[in-house]
């Protein structure tokens, strides 16, 4: 894997998120926060974003060896914009860490233990999964609510975002 494979990679994950949250902000505030039955592993919307949120925060602070300041919560999130506003300051620090990454340092270990720790690019992959599971959880609210997200494949992304299409 090298450094502009996973720079595309999170491009990718944060396009998918900005369409999910801009879908959100034509819900209310009722349904962004309703309890769901059945529930899809954290009781609501707001919850399964909250969710995702917590772990790309979570990773991209252990990747780093960072203190991270604990689990973010839902209920801390009252609605979309409270939400959209933290996940813009975690996206200025994914895009800002992904600059400083080398292929050495995307290919390698790390913590305490590298040399038997996933890599560093196998742990960025497993946030873009972990994030497509749950963004197609949201998905499926929004489109019962009738405001589909529409398409979140990685092609489209690469309609949109051509330039994410060249090699570096």
């Amino acid at each position: 894997m090298n450094k502009s494979d996973i720079a595309t990679l999170i491009h990718f994950n944060f396009w998918a998120n900005d369409r999910i949250l801009t879908t959100c902000e034509r819900i209310s505030v009722d349904e962004f926060t309703r309890l769901h039955a059945p529930d899809p592993g954290w009781g609501s919307l707001r919850g399964i974003l909250v969710h995702t949120l917590d772990t790309e925060y979570g990773w991209r602070s252990v990747l780093q060896a960072l203190d991270e300041d604990g689990v973010l919560e839902a209920d801390n999130f009252a609605d979309v914009a409270a939400l959209k506003s933290r996940w813009d300051t975690e996206r200025a620090a994914w895009f800002d860490y992904v600059t400083k990454l080398s292929d050495e340092n995307i290919n390698a270990g790390y913590g305490d233990d590298a040399p038997n720790s996933p890599k560093v690019w196998q742990t960025i992959l497993h946030v873009v999964t972990h994030g497509i599971q749950h963004r197609s959880e949201a998905a499926a609210i929004l489109t019962g609510y009738g405001q589909s997200p529409g398409e979140l494949d990685f092609d489209l992304f690469f309609k949109e975002k051509p330039e994410f299409l060249q090699d570096d």
